[in-house]
């Protein structure tokens, strides 16, 4: 395949343009412009929607402005030629992904689970144009309420933050992906909302795959896609209303961007160099609109930043400094509007900022230690690259990453993985450890098998595969290395362009690595599947996709220089089959399976059954998680829920929430009493009022499993009755 890299002056008529370099361009530039699409709606949000701006008739000319000027500078990025074959393949199967996600799409909108607060958050800025949500407190009787400690404003993914003498409501995640589905509100609401996640997925593929053309090959590509396409954990995070696709598409873009990068400036084309570099660290900084664990690999690409600037390549600075800059404008908008989620997850964000300062600081060290001592070697270090140690290096860390695998594989043989009982999570866990049989162990997260679980989805044979390529990358890093060093200590590090040239996939084997090395020790997420195992859709399965399939490149190409055609054949077919296979089998059993089928009807029924002064008191605890932000986003009416301790005792019920609806009576409103349970239904007619059932639906959802691939679906009962609650009040 011809590597001449196309000029914007050779590209931009496309009627001159043969199959092979259009499908090269589209290969190299049709991620880029999905990422950058997806950039500027989120930076767009940040500014907007602090200020109730976020309005279609505002937003839709500034998107189309900004994604115009994207348009422009993607005509910079190179592009090889590809077989004319390959761009097609690509387009199809990402096209067929997208096309079947959205026909297969989830109606998560009664809030249970990340996807449900991701919809109510879309449709509420979709609709009220800004942030904070108002607590309509003076429906409630105003300040007084506050006082009570059994009225509750907040809702799971819905906080309750003090606004000088009175309350907002805030959502939970980051604002990126709600701005970006926000559009489809504006195209066919709901119906548009929920296929979004789908449409961002497909185009996330297509960022993959240029990932893959510049490391593997346009040919590889096309199976690394195929291969990613039938991973159930994709499938299931394009259904529903995620971050993840629009993550995944930042990432693999940032990385391809990187690979870009480093070739410009390897060949010597400097200043193209500086513009991918400051390009893919944007790229990189900008993720973190649309997801925290973004922050993971800004950390990890600084060292690889400072490996740039030891070999003076052009792009290190940039690099840096687009990473910094992206990464302080993803910061703005989560602490103005993602302050208290923030907070919930400081356990672990406060340990990787940590971790990222310190790598940071660390590689800036290194740098200007290095820069100092040019040209000069300690003893230490004359002794460390002798000629047998220089043999030794590369050894000792592919051992290294081996080992690394090798434990990580283990770890069911001799840990258990806890956390602490009293964690909300743990109690989750500690249900469906009844629920299925298994040994009760309050705080278990079955973390140690968390390279299992991936096992579950694409294969052993893949996953060994993928880790033997980043033992591989680790040998070959370490000899790089010390063949640019000098050989003796008054001698110069090698000058010449061959000896200096830093290899493509530097960057990203190692952000991937470090990715999939913090991800699978700890996964950070409650352990139920397939609920769990997005937490390895951003980076850790495109990754061991993408080595594996460097795996079967690696073997082929070595078959075609040595062995016969037979061989050749007998191995692609190997690898199709070992990468098709085995992720199409575990997700075949739930390739068709559409989920919480029918739940914006049944939102909309609550809605019809309110009344312009009606205000909605969740009663049990499911109604308090499930309906508060529905009946405010969908109803537009003010919604609380009560805090009851002993929901048996009608008594005690009583006794709890009179006050709450007299103070609702006295400002002139109607308190309505919603019940998600039997056990609820039953308090409200044990308290002598006459309910009615608004909502009796039986849909279902994914299989909640902690030790076993998902395999189906699991009924899912959504019931909702209403009561007038006036006569509670007196």
């Amino acid at each position: 395949m011809s590597q001449r890299t196309s000029t914007p002056a050779a590209t931009d008529s496309l009627p001159g343009l043969r199959g092979e370099q259009l499908s090269g361009i589209v290969l190299a530039r049709g991620g880029p412009l999905a990422a950058g699409f997806a950039a500027v709606v989120g930076l767009l949000a940040a500014v907007l929607v602090p200020f109730g701006g976020w309005r279609p008739w505002l937003v839709l000319p500034l998107v189309i402005a900004g994604f115009a000027a994207v348009v422009w500078l993607v005509r910079w990025i190179p592009a090889s030629q590809a077989p004319r074959w390959t761009a097609p393949a690509v387009l199809a199967i990402a096209t067929g992904h997208g096309l079947w996600a959205a026909l297969t799409h989830a109606e998560h909108v009664v809030l249970r689970r990340d996807a449900g607060s991701y919809a109510l958050y879309t449709q509420w800025i979709s609709t009220r144009h800004g942030l904070p949500i108002p607590s309509w407190l003076e429906a409630f009787g105003g300040s007084e309420a506050l006082a009570d400690p059994a009225f509750r404003l907040a809702s799971p993914a819905y906080y309750q933050v003090a606004n000088g003498s009175g309350v907002d409501i805030v959502p939970q995640f980051l604002l990126g992906a709600p701005a970006v589905y926000s559009l489809g509100w504006w195209v066919n609401g709901w119906g548009g909302v929920l296929v979004m996640p789908a449409i961002f997925s497909a185009l996330a593929m297509l960022g993959f795959a240029g990932l893959a053309t510049r490391l593997i090959g346009a040919r590889w590509a096309v199976l690394a896609t195929a291969s990613l396409v039938l991973a159930q954990p994709m499938l299931q995070a394009a259904r529903s209303t995620y971050s993840e696709p629009i993550a995944l598409l930042l990432v693999t873009v940032a990385a391809a961007l990187l690979v870009d990068a480093v070739k410009s400036g390897n060949e010597g084309v400097e200043k193209a160099a500086r513009m991918l570099g400051l390009s893919a660290g944007l790229a990189f900084g900008l993720a973190g609109l649309f997801r925290v664990d973004g922050l993971r690999e800004v950390s990890l690409l600084l060292p690889v930043a400072a490996v740039l600037a030891l070999r003076k390549h052009p792009a290190s600075r940039p690099l840096v400094v687009g990473t910094l800059a992206g990464t302080a404008v993803a910061v703005v908008p989560a602490v103005w509007l993602s302050r208290p989620y923030l907070g919930t997850i400081s356990a672990s964000l406060i340990p990787l900022i940590a971790g990222g300062v310190v790598l940071g600081l660390f590689s800036l060290a290194v740098v200007q230690i290095a820069r100092r001592r040019e040209g000069k070697t300690s003893a230490l270090g004359t002794a460390l690259t002798t000629d047998a140690w220089r043999a030794r290096w590369p050894w000792l860390l592919a051992g290294a990453v081996a080992l690394i695998g090798v434990g990580l594989a283990s770890r069911p043989l001799w840990m258990v993985a806890r956390q602490d009982p009293n964690d909300p999570g743990a109690k989750v866990v500690a249900g469906l450890q009844l629920e299925q049989g298994l040994t009760l162990d309050v705080g278990r997260t079955y973390y140690e098998y968390s390279l299992n679980w991936i096992s579950w989805y694409l294969g052993p044979l893949m996953i060994v595969a993928a880790w033997a390529v980043f033992t591989f990358l680790a040998a070959a890093t370490a000899r790089w290395w010390l063949a640019t060093l000098p050989t003796r200590p008054t001698e110069a590090s090698p000058t010449s362009s061959s000896s200096r040239e830093v290899p493509v996939w530097l960057g990203p084997a190692v952000i991937a690595f470090g990715s999939i090395l913090l991800t699978v020790y700890r996964p950070g997420i409650t352990p139920d599947h397939p609920w769990a195992d997005r937490r390895m859709v951003p980076v850790v399965i495109p990754a061991l996709v993408l080595a594996a399939t460097a795996a079967a490149a690696w073997i082929a190409r070595r078959a075609l220089r040595r062995w016969t055609a037979t061989a050749l054949t007998g191995v692609i077919a190997a690898a199709v089959v070992i990468m098709l296979v085995p992720p199409a089998l575990a997700t075949l059993p739930i390739a068709g399976q559409r989920t919480e089928k029918g739940q914006v009807a049944a939102a909309e029924k609550v809605c019809a059954a309110l009344g312009e002064k009606d205000v909605v008191v969740a009663l049990d605890n499911r109604a308090a998680n499930e309906w508060p932000q529905v009946i405010r986003g969908f109803c537009d009416r003010p919604a609380a829920s009560v805090r009851i301790t002993d929901i048996d005792d009608t008594q005690a019920v009583a006794d709890t929430v009179r006050p709450i609806v007299q103070r609702i009576t006295a400002a002139g409103n109607r308190p309505v009493l919603l019940a998600a349970t039997e056990q609820g239904e039953a308090v409200i007619t044990a308290l002598g009022l006459t309910s009615r059932q608004v909502v009796d639906l039986v849909s279902n959802e994914p299989q909640r499993y902690l030790t076993r691939v998902p395999d189906g679906e699991a009924r899912l009962d959504v019931d909702v009755w209403l009561a007038d609650a006036s006569e509670v009040s007196r």
